[in-house]
């Protein structure tokens, strides 16, 4: 006998509600719990036995909390198979487990981190990189990943802003969308697709001080218009999971908040997808001191809205017994049960458990893969500084001297949060100029002496000088106290920009950091971030004019650590109404290094006849806005046209300057485009003092340009319709 929730053809809320119907309590229980199984080979009858049982409804394929920083883990398709095997065909009801792994940027085609990423501006070049990171995953037999991040950072001294897409709540909405798209593309079903989880619900980017894991404290303004639209715009592009945070928020740690999980996530967003915990978020209530024990901790997550507990921790062996003492509620605990199974009837699961045990040979690092990785590096790169066009490098007749400490290197490419990347399939920047600059004749020297360094810099006509983090120093709980590059790196700066050659300095980190040295000695800077496997290919193309540089800063760089927070979308000073001569700091510049939005290239634009197309726009309608850019250099390059607003007037204070639109587009020489940007309704909305999101009547600025200092301005008004 067939029963209707293994038959395909019916619908998936009637599959689910069929099968909750014939589940026992202990294997509803089992359902919410997921297991990292570590020391499998050693505790291999008794894992299994428990997966017969229906103790587990997921299992995570990680040894610790920071996996990125600490591998440990493969992933094998037999040893996945084997345990599919064991809750398919010898479980009572054949729940298939779903297997989740922290495929954060990349599998072996590992791509730039998602900080440069943003840096692209270029989600729809993301979205179909994620689907080759998809495609390699899913070839193993994992079914879930823990990504997109959607925090907002703003302070780069925390070690996970590489995981964030910068400081920018609209930037992170479109590449929320791009991410979550890539991984499940039309059905996470697929078999090249993933199922997405957003994270961290919500606000754990601003731990106080910059450390992990810290405080939080996030007005309800700041909350609603800053932290919370990425996390919407992942449901509107039907994200199939949320992650709820570690953090205290404002004395409510979030995974144990009902009003935010239940009531903004479940209720007001309608979202119908599962919700798991963070690895140890659960106890943490306990430790927080919200509740006395384990057991309080797991009543309260469970009331609050999580689903699912990352390592089994508190659910499994206390919900039976709190369930029984009155302390949760059947009706939760089902609902729990149900959001698992749909996320696994979604995922196709039933009709396709198992993994093809020789299929991820002919997927990892495709052709179509690498150069997708490439070509997002590309674009990740960010040139900052350009003195006397010193870049593009020739191709002929040059000796360039590549040193530093990131001129060999490699697994620092890869960022912090990369479990399978493959040192093999790294091209150092060394590597890279070789590789596709043959007749350029290129000298280096090993890292280890500085003298040899400077000696080699004497020799060459120019110097690229690789300098930055290593990826020990950048993601989960590797949080630094001054912004600044690592020892003695500012002292080589100095030394190599002494010996009076041309000096141009990529700099490889995980975070903005500003480099004093770099700014009175090097005649060029570029940003190369963490890019991935292709990051030697990428550098070398963009030093070498193959291709323009065309990233943009998706966070600001301060000019010193005492400047954080730094970011763009401040508002008003208080005081500056009649005293107009007021410095913040009377020891430093008030400005940021490098502003958000802000990136060279080897060309230069021109913007004219910027216009609205209304001067009075109703509640409800949609404003365009247009202007002319223009490619005034030598070279075919791409501008990432930005369209910021202001609201002069409204019920609550609001930023002197907010993205609500971009555009990438590339022209040849001499060519013009006209390019229209746009003002939804939803766009022209804020959170305001009536506790909700709504137009408020007054004059709106609009600027547009080539980063957040743009000042070509035209202004239309906003009345009630």
């Amino acid at each position: 006998m067939t029963f209707p929730y293994k038959d395909p053809a019916l619908p998936i809320e009637e599959r689910v509600a069929d099968l909750l119907a014939r589940m026992t309590l202990q294997e509803k229980i089992g359902q919410l719990c997921q297991t990292p199984m570590l020391d499998f080979d050693q505790h291999k009858e008794a894992f299994l036995d428990g997966v017969r049982q229906g103790r587990w409804g997921s299992r995570i394929l990680a040894d610790t909390a920071w996996a990125g920083n600490a591998p440990g883990l493969t992933v094998d398709p037999v040893e996945l198979n084997e345990i599919q095997s064991a809750a398919v065909e010898d479980s009572r009801l054949g729940i298939p487990m779903i297997v989740a792994r922290d495929v954060i940027y990349g599998q072996e085609t590992v791509l730039p981190i998602p900080l440069a990423q943003a840096a692209s501006w270029n989600p729809e070049l993301v979205e179909q990189s994620y689907t080759g990171v998809a495609r390699e995953a899913a070839s193993l037999g994992i079914h879930w990943t823990f990504a997109p991040m959607l925090d907002i950072a703003r302070d780069p001294r925390w070690g996970r802003v590489i995981e964030t897409n910068g400081e920018d709540p609209y930037l992170t909405s479109q590449f929320a969308r791009a991410v979550v798209n890539g991984f499940q593309g039309e059905s996470p079903a697929n078999p090249d697709s993933l199922l997405a989880c957003a994270k961290h619900f919500v606000g754990y980017a601003a731990g106080e001080g910059g450390r992990d894991y810290d405080t939080t404290e996030i007005t309800d303004n700041t909350l609603h218009n800053v932290h919370l639209p990425p996390f919407k715009a992942a449901i509107e592009a039907g994200v199939g999971t949320l992650m709820s945070g570690f953090n205290d928020l404002g004395g409510t740690p979030v995974s144990g908040s009902k009003p935010l999980i239940q009531g903004w996530l479940k209720t007001e967003q309608n979202f119908d997808g599962m919700v798991i915990s963070d690895w140890g978020s659960i106890s943490d209530l306990a430790y927080f001191g919200v509740t006395r024990d384990a057991a309080g901790a797991a009543a309260k997550a469970l009331d609050a809205g999580v689903d699912m507990a990352m390592t089994n921790e508190a659910y499994e062996g206390h919900l039976e017994e709190l369930l029984q003492e009155g302390e949760i509620n059947e009706d939760r605990l089902n609902d729990a049960v149900c959001r698992v199974l749909r996320a696994k009837f979604r995922s196709g699961l039933f009709e396709r458990p198992y993994a093809d045990e020789q299929r991820h040979k002919a997927v990892m690092r495709r052709e179509d893969h690498v150069a997708g990785a490439l070509k997002l590096a590309e674009e990740s790169l960010v040139l900052l500084k350009n003195r006397n066009n010193v870049l593009p490098l020739s191709k002929a007749d040059l000796t360039v001297a590549v040193i530093g400490p990131h001129a060999h290197s490699k697994r620092p490419h890869l960022g912090s949060w990369c479990l399978d990347g493959k040192i093999k399939d790294i091209t150092s920047i060394y590597e890279g100029i070789q590789a596709n600059i043959p007749d350029v004749n290129v000298i280096t020297e090993d890292a280890a002496f500085s003298d040899e360094m400077v000696e080699c810099a004497h020799r060459a006509d120019v110097v690229v000088l690789c300098v930055g983090e290593s990826h020990r120093r950048t993601g989960e709980a590797r949080n630094i106290a001054e912004l600044t590059l690592p020892a003695g790196q500012e002292e080589l700066i100095k030394a190599i920009g002494e010996t009076g050659k041309p000096l141009v300095v990529v700099q490889c980190t995980g975070r903005p950091v500003p480099s004093p040295a770099a700014e009175q000695f090097a005649d060029a800077l570029l940003y190369a971030w963490q890019c991935g496997t292709e990051a030697g290919h990428a550098v070398a193309r963009v030093l070498f004019g193959d291709v323009s540089p065309s990233g943009r800063l998706p966070i600001t760089v301060p000019r010193s650590t005492g400047q954080i927070p730094m970011y763009y979308g401040r508002k008003p000073l208080g005081k500056m109404r009649d005293f107009q001569d007021y410095m913040p700091y009377k020891d430093s510049n008030i400005e940021p290094l490098y502003p958000f939005g802000f990136g060279l290239g080897y060309s230069t634009f021109s913007y004219k006849s910027l216009s609205v197309s209304k001067d009075t726009v109703k509640f409800g309608e949609t404003q365009q806005v247009t202007v002319v850019v223009t490619n005034d250099g030598q070279v075919e390059a791409s501008e990432v046209v930005q369209c910021y607003i202001r609201q002069t007037v409204a019920d609550t204070t609001r930023p002197e300057r907010e993205l609500k639109d971009f555009r990438k587009i590339t022209l040849k020489p001499g060519e013009s485009r006209e390019v229209t940007l746009t003002l939804t309704p939803e766009k022209l909305s804020f959170y305001g003092s009536k506790q909700c999101f709504h137009q408020y009547a007054g004059e709106i600025k609009v600027f547009v340009g080539s980063d957040s200092r743009a000042d070509d301005c035209v202004s239309f008004d906003l009345i009630k319709g």
